[in-house]
Order: structure tokens, then sequence, then C-alpha cells
């Protein structure tokens, strides 16, 4: 590997779960990406890769969406990526040559954030070798400004940028904090970017089965699909230990349900970013985002995998 990672051996107890499988038996590489650079509001997302993994090896492993034993499938965890301090190009081109790099010997990358930016490169990746990619984003924000401070790479921009330096397509779920100029900006990209209506923390369960309806229509036309869950798209009362929380959010249970109707085989990359572990001292946010690692990996496992049998808990 032509890049800089710290490398977790086999069986390592600071791996996801808690033990870290042979590459020959599972597809999917852990990566952890603690890129805290652009943060605008409040810092400290380069803690999460590692909470997340502790808190992972605390939780059972039957997926409750699709009954597979995590514990047979398993993940290989690379550690983190080193990242220059300070250097966000350097630290985006070396995110895009990881996620590549896994991409080219048929892994399915997790990464584990870190700010949302790391999506760019990671969806770049993608996009180079997919002919019809789309990036499928959770978040409460549309990240479609220019820029943020002066600042035209950042976790405000994340989208924005994506949009400009790919082909791909976007659909944003569960946006309920938008600008003016990311109003504007959704106008002028709507043949590419769609907004799955805008969140108001009151969506009845016939609301739910609209967008899920309209999320599966919007990706009938991707070839590959990249999911990139920002745990801020959560409402604070459940994961109050992300950079930039938002009232009137998902709750996980619904984020759940929706994930469980529209991850498929096309699902060749997720992150799961913004989580900022210090803000909250009960560690509920890294224990929502380490059980949402194991049940989207069950639901790719499940589209995958010629005999799952085997692997069922019931």
């Amino acid at each position: 590997m032509n890049y800089t990672i710290h490398v977790l051996e086999v069986g390592h107890e600071n791996a996801f779960l808690g033990f870290n499988t042979d590459r020959a038996k599972t597809p999917f590489t852990v990566v952890g990406v603690p890129l805290d650079i652009s943060s605008s509001f409040r810092g400290g997302c380069r803690e999460a890769p590692a909470n997340i993994r502790t808190a992972s090896k605390s939780l059972e492993l039957c997926s409750l969406l699709t009954g597979l034993n995590i514990e047979y499938i398993g993940f290989e965890d690379l550690g983190n990526i080193v990242l220059p301090p300070g250097d966000i190009n350097v630290s985006l081109k070396r995110i895009e040559e990881v996620v590549k790099e896994l991409l080219s010997n048929d892994r399915i990358p997790i990464l584990i954030g870190g700010e949302h930016t790391i999506t760019l490169p990671g969806f770049k990746a993608l996009a180079l070798s997919g002919s019809s990619p789309c990036l499928l984003v959770f978040d409460a924000h549309a990240d479609l400004r220019d820029e943020y401070l002066g600042s035209r790479y950042n976790h405000a921009t994340v989208i924005r940028r994506t949009l400009d330096e790919t082909k791909g397509n976007v659909l944003l779920v569960g946006s309920r904090a938008v600008s003016k100029e990311e109003v504007d900006a959704y106008k002028n990209f709507s043949n590419r970017v769609d907004i799955i209506k805008l969140w108001r923390g009151n969506e009845s369960r016939d609301t739910i089965r609209g967008i899920i309806k309209e999320i599966q229509g919007k990706l009938t036309v991707c070839s590959d699909i990249y999911v990139s869950i920002d745990l801020d798209i959560v409402d604070p009362a459940y994961a109050p230990g992300v950079q930039t929380p938002e009232p009137l959010g998902v709750d996980p249970a619904t984020l759940l349900d929706i994930l469980e109707n529209v991850v498929d085989n096309r699902v060749k990359v997720f992150d799961v970013v913004e989580v900022a572990p210090h803000y909250d001292s009960s560690g509920a946010t890294s224990f929502l985002a380490a059980k949402v690692i194991i049940e989207v990996a069950a639901l790719i496992y499940m589209h995958i995998a010629q005999n799952i049998e085997k692997y069922r808990c019931w």
C-alpha cells in the first residue's frame, strides 16, 4: 500500500468488534479516518474512530434487521489513516487513494470519520469505476455551500464539492437545516441532486413509507451506491455527541427502517461521520454509530452472499 496507515493485526483487541477477521473470510474493511480540520462549530470527531470501536465491543452481534450473526462474518480492520495535521488537500488525496485501492481489491470499505469532508474523496474513488454512481446521504444539513468562512473544502461544502468534482448523482435524506445559498444551489443542480423532503420531525408512518418509495425510485438509475451517514441526522435527544446538532431529527428506529429498505448489493462504500464523543458523556452516540455499522454491513451481506442460512441467528 502506498499510503500511511496504522495496521491492526488479526485478532487485535482495538479492532472494530474487538477482533480482526482475516480478509479472505469477510468482504468488509474498516478504516478509521480521524479528519478534524474544518469543523465550524465544535470539534472532536478525530476521537470518534477509537470510541466507536470501543463501543462496538459491547454490542451483541445478531443483526436485528437481518437475523444474521455478524460475529461469523466479521470485519477486517486496518486501523486509522495517518493524516498530516492541518493539510486538508493532502488528507483528502490520501483518503481517496485508500478507498481506491480497497475497491480495486474488491473490498467493501467502511469509513469511520472524522468530519463529513471525508465523503468527498471516498465518493471520488467510487465514481472513478462506477458507470452511474450515486451518493445517498443521511444528514441534517445540505452541505451545498460553495465556501464557508473562506474555505472551499470543509464539512459545510462537501456535497457541493462532490457535485463539482464527480459525475455522480446525490440524494439527501433527513435534511432540515438549509441556508438560502444552499436552496439556490439545489435549484442550480436540480438535475443531479434531490432533497428527499425537508424533515420536520413529525413524520407519520405513511410519510416514512412514501419517503422510502421515493428513495427506491431515485436509486433505480444507480449502478453503484455510496452511503454516507452523518449522525446529526438523528435527533440530539438520541445522539447528542455530534459536531453540529440540529433539533427535530430522525429517531434511530426510523433511520434503520429506511436503511433496511434501500441498502442492497449496489452499496460499495459507506461511512459514518461527525461523531464528537466528548460531547456525550454517556457514549450513546458512539454506541448508535457502531450499531448502524453492524446493521448496514448485515444488510449488504444479505444481498451479496450466496448462502446466508449458516450465518443466521434465527
